[in-house]
Protein backbone atom coordinates (compact mmCIF):
# COMPACT_ATOMS: atom_id res chain seq x y z
CA UNK A 1 0.00 0.00 0.00
CA UNK A 2 2.73 2.28 0.99
CA UNK A 3 6.28 2.17 -0.44
CA UNK A 4 9.07 4.65 0.66
CA UNK A 5 12.41 4.48 -0.88
CA UNK A 6 15.59 5.75 0.37
CA UNK A 7 13.57 8.63 1.64
CA UNK A 8 15.90 12.19 2.66
CA UNK A 9 14.46 15.71 4.54
CA UNK A 10 15.91 18.09 7.15
CA UNK A 11 14.84 21.14 8.18
CA UNK A 12 18.62 22.48 8.66
CA UNK A 13 21.73 21.24 6.35
CA UNK A 14 23.12 20.50 9.58
CA UNK A 15 20.82 17.19 10.45
CA UNK A 16 18.59 15.23 8.67
CA UNK A 17 15.02 14.93 10.36
CA UNK A 18 14.78 11.58 8.08
CA UNK A 19 17.52 9.80 6.82
CA UNK A 20 17.91 7.29 4.35
CA UNK A 21 14.32 6.00 4.87
CA UNK A 22 13.05 2.88 3.10
CA UNK A 23 9.93 1.17 4.06
CA UNK A 24 6.99 -1.23 2.56
CA UNK A 25 3.58 -1.09 4.61
CA UNK A 26 0.99 -3.85 2.93
CA UNK A 27 -2.55 -2.99 2.45
CA UNK A 28 -4.81 -3.85 5.44
CA UNK A 29 -1.34 -3.92 7.97
CA UNK A 30 -1.65 -2.06 11.49
CA UNK A 31 1.75 -0.22 11.81
CA UNK A 32 3.10 1.54 15.08
CA UNK A 33 5.75 3.53 14.58
CA UNK A 34 7.94 4.54 17.89
CA UNK A 35 10.17 7.61 18.65
CA UNK A 36 10.92 9.81 21.15
CA UNK A 37 10.52 13.04 20.55
CA UNK A 38 12.45 14.46 17.58
CA UNK A 39 13.36 10.84 16.01
CA UNK A 40 11.81 11.84 12.98
CA UNK A 41 8.86 9.65 13.09
CA UNK A 42 6.35 13.26 12.48
CA UNK A 43 8.00 13.98 10.42
CA UNK A 44 7.65 10.88 8.28
CA UNK A 45 4.40 11.02 8.51
CA UNK A 46 3.83 14.54 6.71
CA UNK A 47 6.09 13.80 4.11
CA UNK A 48 3.79 10.97 3.39
CA UNK A 49 0.62 12.73 3.37
CA UNK A 50 2.91 15.41 1.32
CA UNK A 51 3.01 18.12 3.73
CA UNK A 52 6.48 18.67 3.47
CA UNK A 53 8.52 17.60 0.35
CA UNK A 54 11.53 14.91 0.46
CA UNK A 55 14.58 16.16 -0.65
CA UNK A 56 15.67 12.91 -2.16
CA UNK A 57 13.68 9.78 -2.28
CA UNK A 58 10.05 8.30 -3.70
CA UNK A 59 6.74 7.65 -1.84
CA UNK A 60 4.42 5.23 -3.55
CA UNK A 61 0.59 5.62 -2.45
CA UNK A 62 -1.09 2.25 -3.68
CA UNK A 63 1.37 2.64 -6.98
CA UNK A 64 0.90 5.90 -7.10
CA UNK A 65 4.49 8.15 -7.04
CA UNK A 66 3.78 10.81 -5.17
CA UNK A 67 4.60 13.78 -7.10
CA UNK A 68 3.22 17.63 -7.54
CA UNK A 69 0.72 16.43 -10.16
CA UNK A 70 -0.72 13.48 -8.71
CA UNK A 71 -0.68 14.80 -4.60
CA UNK A 72 -4.05 15.75 -4.98
CA UNK A 73 -5.41 12.09 -6.20
CA UNK A 74 -2.83 10.40 -3.25
CA UNK A 75 -4.14 12.20 -0.77
CA UNK A 76 -8.33 11.31 -1.40
CA UNK A 77 -6.53 7.66 -0.59
CA UNK A 78 -5.02 9.37 3.21
CA UNK A 79 -7.15 10.58 6.66
CA UNK A 80 -4.95 11.73 9.40
CA UNK A 81 -6.04 12.57 13.02
CA UNK A 82 -3.59 14.65 14.91
CA UNK A 83 -2.52 15.36 18.17
CA UNK A 84 -4.40 18.09 19.40
CA UNK A 85 -8.36 17.71 18.65
CA UNK A 86 -8.65 21.34 18.98
CA UNK A 87 -6.72 22.38 15.79
CA UNK A 88 -9.03 20.32 13.67
CA UNK A 89 -12.66 21.38 14.10
CA UNK A 90 -13.62 23.83 11.33
CA UNK A 91 -17.44 23.38 12.11
CA UNK A 92 -19.53 25.27 14.02
CA UNK A 93 -21.22 21.71 15.21
CA UNK A 94 -20.31 18.30 15.39
CA UNK A 95 -22.34 17.31 13.03
CA UNK A 96 -20.97 20.33 10.22
CA UNK A 97 -17.41 18.88 11.04
CA UNK A 98 -18.04 15.42 9.91
CA UNK A 99 -19.38 17.05 6.78
CA UNK A 100 -16.62 19.00 5.76
CA UNK A 101 -14.45 16.12 3.96
CA UNK A 102 -17.44 15.35 2.46
CA UNK A 103 -18.32 18.58 1.40
CA UNK A 104 -15.16 19.30 -0.42
CA UNK A 105 -15.44 15.99 -2.17
CA UNK A 106 -19.13 16.98 -3.51
CA UNK A 107 -20.80 13.99 -1.97
CA UNK A 108 -24.85 14.77 -2.74
CA UNK A 109 -26.82 15.85 0.23
CA UNK A 110 -28.86 12.30 0.95
CA UNK A 111 -25.26 10.67 0.76
CA UNK A 112 -23.45 13.15 3.89
CA UNK A 113 -26.48 12.67 5.60
CA UNK A 114 -26.72 8.81 5.72
CA UNK A 115 -22.67 8.84 6.08
CA UNK A 116 -23.09 11.04 9.09
CA UNK A 117 -25.28 9.21 10.69
CA UNK A 118 -23.29 6.07 10.26
CA UNK A 119 -19.71 7.25 11.54
CA UNK A 120 -21.20 8.89 14.28
CA UNK A 121 -22.39 5.81 15.06
CA UNK A 122 -19.72 4.18 14.79
CA UNK A 123 -17.59 6.51 17.05
CA UNK A 124 -20.64 6.63 19.85
CA UNK A 125 -21.04 10.49 18.76
CA UNK A 126 -24.76 10.29 17.63
CA UNK A 127 -25.98 11.87 20.85
CA UNK A 128 -23.80 14.64 20.25
CA UNK A 129 -24.54 16.10 16.39
CA UNK A 130 -25.74 19.53 17.49
CA UNK A 131 -23.21 20.22 19.96
CA UNK A 132 -20.98 23.16 19.62
CA UNK A 133 -16.98 21.33 19.97
CA UNK A 134 -15.76 23.49 22.65
CA UNK A 135 -18.56 21.57 25.00
CA UNK A 136 -17.16 18.16 23.82
CA UNK A 137 -13.90 16.77 25.76
CA UNK A 138 -11.06 16.28 24.14
CA UNK A 139 -11.46 12.56 23.94
CA UNK A 140 -14.99 13.54 22.27
CA UNK A 141 -13.35 15.80 20.06
CA UNK A 142 -10.89 13.20 18.92
CA UNK A 143 -13.66 10.65 18.47
CA UNK A 144 -15.54 13.43 16.05
CA UNK A 145 -12.26 13.79 14.23
CA UNK A 146 -12.51 10.49 13.55
CA UNK A 147 -15.83 9.49 12.21
CA UNK A 148 -14.92 12.89 9.68
CA UNK A 149 -12.36 11.12 8.35
CA UNK A 150 -13.99 7.40 8.49
CA UNK A 151 -16.83 9.47 6.60
CA UNK A 152 -14.87 9.87 4.00
CA UNK A 153 -13.34 6.53 3.57
CA UNK A 154 -9.74 6.56 3.23
CA UNK A 155 -7.40 3.26 2.12
CA UNK A 156 -4.83 4.39 4.84
CA UNK A 157 -5.13 6.32 8.44
CA UNK A 158 -2.72 7.80 10.30
CA UNK A 159 -2.95 8.66 13.81
CA UNK A 160 -0.18 11.16 14.42
CA UNK A 161 0.25 11.21 18.68
CA UNK A 162 -3.49 11.00 18.43
CA UNK A 163 -4.03 9.99 21.93
CA UNK A 164 -0.96 12.32 23.14
CA UNK A 165 -3.12 15.47 24.73
CA UNK A 166 -5.56 13.15 26.31
CA UNK A 167 -6.62 11.91 29.97
CA UNK A 168 -7.06 8.46 30.16
CA UNK A 169 -10.43 7.78 29.53
CA UNK A 170 -10.38 9.32 26.38
CA UNK A 171 -6.81 7.38 25.55
CA UNK A 172 -8.53 4.25 26.13
CA UNK A 173 -11.34 5.28 23.69
CA UNK A 174 -9.38 6.15 21.03
CA UNK A 175 -7.36 3.39 21.30
CA UNK A 176 -10.85 1.38 21.03
CA UNK A 177 -11.50 2.84 18.06
CA UNK A 178 -8.33 2.19 16.31
CA UNK A 179 -8.33 -1.43 17.46
CA UNK A 180 -11.87 -1.85 15.58
CA UNK A 181 -10.36 -1.02 12.87
CA UNK A 182 -7.18 -3.32 12.73
CA UNK A 183 -6.94 -4.78 9.06
CA UNK A 184 -10.31 -2.99 7.72
CA UNK A 185 -7.81 -0.02 6.72
CA UNK A 186 -4.26 0.39 6.75
CA UNK A 187 -3.35 2.24 9.79
CA UNK A 188 0.03 4.13 10.84
CA UNK A 189 -0.15 5.18 14.49
CA UNK A 190 3.02 7.24 15.68
CA UNK A 191 3.63 7.36 19.33
CA UNK A 192 6.00 7.46 21.64
CA UNK A 193 3.92 4.80 24.23
CA UNK A 194 4.43 1.48 23.92
CA UNK A 195 1.39 0.94 25.38
CA UNK A 196 -0.44 1.92 22.02
CA UNK A 197 1.53 -0.22 20.14
CA UNK A 198 1.11 -4.00 21.70
CA UNK A 199 -1.45 -4.66 19.14
CA UNK A 200 0.05 -3.58 15.88
CA UNK A 201 0.94 -6.30 13.15
CA UNK A 202 4.63 -4.56 13.04
CA UNK A 203 6.78 -2.05 15.39
CA UNK A 204 8.77 0.31 13.57
CA UNK A 205 11.19 2.29 15.76
CA UNK A 206 12.56 5.37 14.67
CA UNK A 207 15.77 7.02 16.27
CA UNK A 208 17.48 10.29 14.54
CA UNK A 209 15.81 10.03 11.69
CA UNK A 210 16.38 6.46 11.27
CA UNK A 211 14.81 3.09 11.22
CA UNK A 212 16.48 1.35 13.75
CA UNK A 213 14.35 -1.66 14.27
CA UNK A 214 11.59 -3.32 12.91
CA UNK A 215 9.76 -6.46 13.86
CA UNK A 216 6.52 -7.32 15.57
CA UNK A 217 5.47 -6.21 19.25
CA UNK A 218 6.70 -9.52 20.86
CA UNK A 219 10.61 -9.02 19.38
CA UNK A 220 10.71 -5.11 19.50
CA UNK A 221 9.52 -5.12 23.16
CA UNK A 222 12.26 -7.85 24.34
CA UNK A 223 15.26 -5.95 22.48
CA UNK A 224 15.57 -3.81 25.77
CA UNK A 225 18.82 -2.11 24.42
CA UNK A 226 17.12 -1.08 21.11
CA UNK A 227 14.43 0.88 22.96
CA UNK A 228 16.98 2.62 25.50
CA UNK A 229 19.26 3.29 22.83
CA UNK A 230 15.56 5.24 21.01
CA UNK A 231 14.56 6.77 24.50
CA UNK A 232 12.14 4.75 24.56
CA UNK A 233 10.59 3.07 28.37
CA UNK A 234 9.86 -0.42 28.11
CA UNK A 235 6.70 -2.37 29.47
CA UNK A 236 5.52 -1.91 32.65
CA UNK A 237 5.44 -6.01 32.33
CA UNK A 238 8.73 -6.09 31.13
CA UNK A 239 9.55 -4.20 34.32
CA UNK A 240 8.11 -6.63 36.53
CA UNK A 241 9.82 -9.37 34.53
CA UNK A 242 13.31 -8.27 35.58
CA UNK A 243 12.84 -7.19 39.28
CA UNK A 244 11.41 -11.09 39.17
CA UNK A 245 14.49 -12.32 37.30
CA UNK A 246 16.73 -10.36 39.78
CA UNK A 247 15.04 -11.61 42.87
CA UNK A 248 15.78 -15.19 41.37
CA UNK A 249 12.61 -16.39 43.02
CA UNK A 250 10.98 -19.59 42.75
CA UNK A 251 8.09 -19.16 45.41
CA UNK A 252 4.96 -17.38 44.37
CA UNK A 253 4.21 -16.40 47.76
CA UNK A 254 7.76 -14.38 47.04
CA UNK A 255 6.49 -13.37 43.83
CA UNK A 256 3.53 -11.72 45.27
CA UNK A 257 6.01 -9.83 47.51
CA UNK A 258 8.59 -8.79 44.74
CA UNK A 259 4.99 -7.15 42.99
CA UNK A 260 3.61 -6.06 45.95
CA UNK A 261 7.35 -4.17 46.24
CA UNK A 262 7.46 -3.23 43.00
CA UNK A 263 4.14 -1.68 42.71
CA UNK A 264 4.64 1.09 45.60
CA UNK A 265 8.75 1.74 44.17
CA UNK A 266 9.57 5.34 43.63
Amino acid sequence: MIELKNLNFAYTRKNKAVNNVSLEIRKGEYIAILGHNGSGKSTLVKLIVGLLKALSGEIIIDGIKLTEETIDEVRHKIGIVFQNPDNQFVGVTVKDDIAFGLENRQFSREKMVKLIDEFSKKVRMEKFLDYNPEALSGGEKQRVAIAGVLACDPEVIIFDEATAMLDPKGVREINEIIASLKHQKTIIVITHNLEEAVFADRIVVMNDGKIVAVGNPKQIFKDKDILTESSLDILESMKLIEEIEKSNLNDKYKIEDVLWEYTFKK
